[in-house]
């Protein structure tokens, strides 16, 4: 299995913009054979035993998983891939992409 983990930062008052092009794109990718999961999440809280690095606002980090490095690479290439990306690039002031694949 395909692990992907996006980090973005999102250009100041560009947030909303960027979340409704993030609702929109989902479930396009969701019925992609070989999505297992693509999850936008925000910083939250942690326990206060797990003490974390500072929330911050403007960062949305996006968790992938595809059954195989094919079906990621098709993604990457699907029409409403290139589309959105067209579309949200002028809303993230920065992309970390890390990709890593299961051991077990």
């Amino acid at each position: 299995m395909i692990h992907v983990v996006v980090t973005m930062r999102i250009k100041e008052g560009r947030m909303g913009e960027f979340l409704a092009a993030c609702a929109e794109l989902r479930p396009q990718v969701l019925r992609e054979q070989g999505c297992i999961a693509y999850d936008y999440t925000r910083d939250a809280p942690a326990p206060p035993s797990r003490p974390q690095q500072p929330l911050e606002a403007d960062r949305v980090t996006l968790l992938e998983r595809w059954a195989s490095m094919e079906a990621l690479t098709a993604h990457l290439e699907a029409p409403h891939m290139v589309a959105a990306n067209g579309k949200m690039k002028d809303l993230r002031a920065s992309v970390e992409l890390r990709f890593t694949e299961s051991i077990f």
